[in-house]
């Protein structure tokens, strides 16, 4: 289904929430390392997939060194990221507290954030998800900003059981 690899910022704490996700949505998913060609080992998750298969899915929570990325979707963090990286192709879908973000969260609580997409976006099997508000679990020790970015890219994953706006 997905190989989504996380470059930047916690990029461990991020992928541990995804895979808490998936596992959570009855999704088969590991969390791995993958080698890039600059000899970083970055995290990814797996759902469904090769391990070893580069990312098609790219969750960038800080700007990267990488002048091109590969992939099919960039989910981008917008607050830490002013002038994001080349890529030749793909879709790009943004999160954070900023309002032009697509994923974004309404309001923050001691354990739960609130989730809202303001703007519409297309899963890679195709599903098209429109402005909606959810509620998901934040505890105290987790970033809220990690958590949006592996919602986001759960969500691009056709992960989350959200409602298709078609």
């Amino acid at each position: 289904m997905a190989v989504v690899g996380i470059i930047g910022g916690d990029s461990n704490e991020t992928a541990v929430l995804f895979l808490r996700m998936c596992q959570e949505n009855g999704q088969r998913a590991i969390v791995d390392y993958y080698k890039m060609p600059e000899d970083n080992a970055i995290p990814i998750v797996a759902i469904d997939e090769n391990r070893h298969e580069a990312p098609r899915i790219w969750i960038l929570q800080e700007t990267t060194n990488s002048a091109i990325l590969h992939g099919d979707i960039f989910v981008m963090n917008v607050d830490s990221i002013k002038m994001p990286p080349r890529f030749e192709k793909g879709k790009l879908i943004t999160y954070g507290f900023n309002m032009k973000a697509s994923v974004t969260a309404s309001s923050v609580s001691d354990e739960s954030l609130q989730v809202c997409i303001q703007r519409g976006f297309e899963s890679i099997k195709g599903s098209r998800f429109g402005p909606q508000e959810f509620k998901t679990d934040c505890p105290s020790f987790v970033s809220p900003l990690n958590l949006l970015g592996a919602v986001a890219a759960c969500a691009v994953c056709d992960v989350l059981n959200l409602p298709d706006c078609e």
